[in-house]
């Protein structure tokens, strides 16, 4: 008897739930067919994943565990605000469990954030169709997925920073349609704040869209004049508390944005496209073509650059359509969803919505970042759809078919195949392995999405229900005939959920075969030997603060990356101030690129970077006079600077008026600011060029060379070298550093009488160390150039004059801050001055940092318009540096009233008492 009432028990599915398990899962199962498993060979971590996020992760657990001040930060670049770096990267609440993750094990949760994330996108979605069209069943489970791994997810996924504010949009919209529909406001304002303070680029997204959907609401639900006032009303409140409560992040992050490269972008004026059209006249149109033909399946997502990310599922494109055909459908919501459509699409398209939408700046790569909206409107319309399927008739399905087929016919994808089957593709006689592959690269595409399109017409053909009956039959029978309708409309909803689920599994797998993993077996570089090397500088050292760096990087964060307070960083907060004295000195450094890089270079550079450290990690030690090899653990080498400057020394005020920006010459710009600081007169490079240099071309045409300025063009019609051949002439002993300009990405290989020293691969101008040199030494820099290579190389060559070098050390190193005391924030140290001189310091400044010499408040004076300075008298000072972040300062009280506010709002109209005199009311 209980077994029977068991059986016939309904099992209650969660399907929110089971939408989140079946993206998470899938995911988990792409990794382990992919061989991207968390421990192994290869992982997901993509380009700017394994450049910076990653890295920024690392830093901040370790920030977190150590009680580390989160207002600034030494290990990422010189020093930068923290703040402003954590509102774009690094907010994200699950990052805040990291703290509970054994150190080994880090990666591997870090690596697990993407399907987690993902997860909760199609959960919430999920939660967001059940509430909106009142059901729950397997579909809102299926269409959560389809959200959840769009093209947008599935090509971006591996900017994790952005997905948790992705997934969080359902539950937006949701708590905006409960908002105006219930007068219900706490889901609304909660959702709204965690959108924006998760990631306030992304979130700015999300407010552009809820103030498009509240346009489009008040159009569907129009209850006259009053209604609508009251509504903008509300929706403004609480929209205002929302982001106001994420002030203590956004706010610091605007302030920090001033410093940075995007504060100096412009609007875009005339008209001008972002997507390429080869029509002149009908360019718009064309375009328009081109995204929706990028709405098709069995197409590679854009992971950095191409087309906009819109798919989201063969069969939304199709429901999608069924909605326009739909009478249940209102006309209004028909109106609205097609100005979405639109809207969204023409700001792919056009370069002044597109500004506006990236926050008034244009994108370095990773385009359309806001396209999956357009995937959620979309999936809106098709699961309207979906609910209103026993309505479609032959004409509707026949209507949306041509609509599908057009849209499949609108893909760049669908020409290949065109030219394959008239025959315009030729195939080669006897390869019969490449021939395949042609045809299978040219076909699969439309094979793929015309099955699907076949499969799903035909279903919902299949499903429209019989009404050849005589209205005289008896009514057993019409009763019958319904129940057979019904059944049969039962069964074509299953099976073509069924057939869903296949798209969402090949779509992952596609996904699998297009997605490049990263080889993480030596990441960080040297990991053993090198987490020896820095904690053994941390045993030895009693000095407060240094800075360390690697002789050649691996991911221009390695300080985040191995726990050190290095220089070279890559991120999209970083200063531009920074940038550009980085690039004056001779580091490879570019505004746009958001970077400045570090390598072994410059001796006199190293003097106003604080560097007292180098790791070598390849087991290859040149011979500098200025590093002495200190230890070393297996290939790994620790260098000690034994030219080292610590934070602040004292230099001539003359330095002050040097212009860092004027100089292109980074050789001739350090002659200058080592006569300036220090008062020597005479140069300490000297350059090795003219008869001293040869320029020769293998399989390459050298068409013009200027040997005293180190110039050549060449052309290289198939693959080979330029070979740079530098002989060192009589008189000239010392350390010798190139200057590497180039119009092409190029791999360098350096060599000191025929032994290879170093081998790397630049794209920006970049001074390096090669070696001590004496006369007679032969030096040759070899340039590979690919084939059909054409451009210009620009090498200076400089030997320092190690005797006037270490005058001018000595100058510098006679007075010296010695730091008493260093936190991230706060800086202090006493000094002693043997002359009325600036007490120069490398630390960047943002408009931050403040200044005391004995208690009293010192202006600040900027040394190559960035790094702090101080005016000091002769004699003993105790001086000391603090961060105060304004804005922060600000942000907090905002978001700690707004949050009081919201608090106070729902006791008043959630109290009991209230709720009594609404229902009496």
């Amino acid at each position: 008897m209980r077994l029977s009432k068991l059986t016939k028990r309904k099992w209650n599915w969660n399907y929110p739930a089971l939408a989140f398990l079946m993206t998470c899962g899938g995911l988990l199962l792409l990794r382990l067919f992919c061989s991207l498993s968390f421990n192994g060979e290869y992982s997901m971590l993509y380009s700017d994943c394994y450049h910076q996020y990653y890295p920024f992760f690392l830093e901040f657990r370790e920030a977190l565990l150590s009680g580390d001040s989160l207002l600034y930060n030494w290990s990422v670049g010189m020093g930068m605000d923290y703040l402003g770096l954590i509102s774009y990267y690094l907010a994200s609440p699950l990052n805040l469990l990291s703290i509970f993750v054994p150190e080994g094990l880090v990666l591997d949760y870090f690596s697990l954030l993407m399907p987690l994330k993902l997860g909760f996108a199609a959960m919430f979605f999920a939660m967001f169709l059940k509430k909106v069209f009142k059901t729950n069943d397997i579909s809102v489970a299926v269409f959560g997925c389809f959200y959840a791994l769009c093209a947008w997810a599935l090509g971006y996924q591996w900017n994790i920073m952005w997905l948790d504010t992705f997934a969080l949009l359902p539950l937006v919209m949701m708590g905006m349609v409960s908002l105006l529909s219930e007068k219900k406001f706490m889901l609304y304002t909660i959702t709204l704040f965690l959108s924006v303070a998760c990631n306030y680029y992304i979130g700015f997204f999300t407010c552009i869209f809820v103030l498009l959907g509240f346009i489009c609401y008040q159009i569907c639900c129009w209850g006259g004049l009053k209604k609508f006032c009251l509504d903008l009303l509300r929706i403004a409140i609480f929209s205002m508390l929302a982001i106001a409560m994420t002030a203590f992040l956004t706010l610091p992050a605007f302030a920090a944005l001033q410093n940075t490269q995007s504060s100096v972008n412009t609007f875009p004026t005339g008209f001008r496209l972002n997507i390429a059209s080869k029509h002149t006249w009908l360019g718009l149109l064309d375009a328009m073509r081109q995204v929706a033909g990028n709405m098709n399946g069995g197409l590679e997502p854009t992971f950095k650059e191409g087309l906009p990310n819109v798919y989201c599922g063969i069969a939304t494109n199709i429901f999608a359509f069924l909605f326009f055909t739909c009478r249940q459908v209102s006309l209004r919501k028909k109106l609205c969803t097609a100005f979405l459509l639109l809207f969204i699409n023409l700001s792919f398209i056009l370069r002044q919505l597109d500004y506006i939408w990236h926050g008034f700046h244009f994108t370095n790569m990773i385009p359309y970042r806001f396209s999956f909206l357009y995937s959620f409107v979309l999936l809106y319309m098709a699961y309207y759809a979906w609910t209103l399927r026993e309505n479609f008739r032959q004409k509707h399905i026949a209507i949306a078919g041509a609509l599908s087929v057009l849209i499949l016919l609108c893909s760049n994808k669908i020409e290949d195949f065109l030219k394959l089957m008239l025959g315009q593709v030729s195939l080669r006689a006897g390869d019969l392995e490449g021939n395949l592959e042609t045809i299978a690269n040219h076909s699969t595409f439309a094979v793929y999405n015309i099955v699907f399109i076949v499969a799903y017409l035909s279903l919902l053909v299949y499903m429209i229900p019989r009404n050849s009956l005589q209205k005289r039959v008896k009514l057993k029978q019409r009763l019958q005939q319904e129940k057979n309708n019904e059944k049969k409309c039962r069964l074509g909803a299953t099976v073509i959920l069924c057939v869903m689920v296949l798209e969402l599994g090949l779509n992952l797998v596609s996904f699998g075969s297009w997605f490049p993993g990263t080889n993480v077996t030596d990441y960080p570089k040297g990991t053993l030997d090198s987490n020896r090397a820095f904690r053994y500088i941390e045993q030895r050292e009693n000095e407060l603060f240094y800075r360390v760096e690697t002789t050649h990087s691996q991911t221009l964060n390695d300080g985040a990356l191995n726990g050190y307070n290095g220089i070279s960083t890559f991120t999209s907060s970083a200063n531009v101030k920074v940038t550009e004295f980085m690039r004056v000195l001779g580091y490879g450094a570019k505004n746009t690129y958001n970077r400045y890089c570090f390598e072994e270079s410059s001796p006199v550079a190293n003097l106003f970077l604080n560097l007292k450290y180098m790791v070598e990690r390849d087991g290859k030690v040149e011979t500098n006079p200025y590093f002495d090899d200190l230890h070393y653990f297996g290939k790994v080498h620790l260098l000690e600077n034994n030219a080292y400057l610590p934070l602040g020394f004292c230099v001539d005020p003359a330095l002050s008026d040097v212009d860092f920006t004027s100089s292109k010459d980074p050789f001739a710009l350090q002659n200058e600011i080592m006569k300036k600081a220090t008062g020597i007169e005479d140069d300490v490079w000297s350059f090795v060029c003219g008869e001293d240099l040869a320029i020769s071309g293998t399989n390459v045409d050298i068409t013009s060379k200027q040997l005293q300025s180190g110039y050549c063009a060449y052309n290289a019609k198939n693959a080979g070298y330029i070979t740079y051949t530098y002989t060192v002439p009589e008189g000239t002993e010392g350390l010798m550093c190139i200057m590497v300009n180039q119009s092409k990405r190029n791999n360098i290989t350096v060599f000191y009488n025929n032994t290879t020293l170093y081998t790397e691969t630049y794209s920006l101008p970049q001074m390096l160390s090669v070696c001590e040199v004496k006369p007679g030494d032969v030096i040759k820099i070899r340039l590979k150039c690919a084939s059909g290579d054409k451009g210009t190389v620009d090498i200076d060559a400089g030997v320092l004059d190690e005797a006037l070098f270490r005058q001018g050390y000595d100058v510098l190193n006679a007075s010296t801050l010695k730091l008493t005391s260093f936190e991230n924030t706060h800086i202090e140290g006493t000094i002693n001055c043997n002359r009325d001189a600036i007490l120069y310091t490398s630390i960047p400044q943002n408009g931050n940092w403040i200044a005391t010499v004995d208690g009293e408040e010192a202006e600040i004076v900027l040394i190559g318009d960035v790094m702090v300075g101080v005016r000091l008298t002769e004699g003993a000072h105790t001086v000391s540096f603090t961060y105060k972040n304004r804005a922060f300062d600000l942000g907090w009280k905002i978001s700690l009233l707004s949050l009081l506010l919201l608090l106070v709002a729902y006791y008043i109209v959630y109290r009991p008492d209230f709720k009594r005199f609404m229902k009496k009311k």
